[in-house]
């Protein structure tokens, strides 16, 4: 398993160095048989983040990997949930006694 760990935003302006970090963390050799994008620290993702991510695991899947976002907080947990991608992106939901915040 291989883990990246993102800081900050993923949104437009972001977007290229997102999709450098995912592409080495998907294609530096030895190819991993997971990826994993750990997102503990990541305030804020936008449509352009989410299209990296999702470009990300069709790379993956296309090489075999596994491919799993881990660790969103808040604000990603809702867009994931929102444009259903959460279960494609191997995200947990919420378990019920841990009720999310407002948005």
């Amino acid at each position: 398993m291989r883990r990246v760990a993102l800081d900050g935003v993923a949104d437009m302006d972001t977007a290229d160095v997102l999709r450098a970090a995912l592409d080495d963390g998907l294609g530096a050799p030895p190819l991993p048989q997971a990826l994993v994008v750990d997102c503990d620290k990541l305030s804020f993702c936008a449509s352009a983040g989410l299209n990296e991510f999702l470009r990300a695991r069709m790379t993956a899947v296309g090489l075999g990997i596994a491919f799993r976002v881990a660790a969103p907080q808040d604000q990603l947990r809702r867009l994931l949930r929102l444009t259903e991608t959460d279960t494609l992106l191997g995200v947990p939901p919420v378990p019920e006694s841990e009720p999310s915040r407002p948005f």
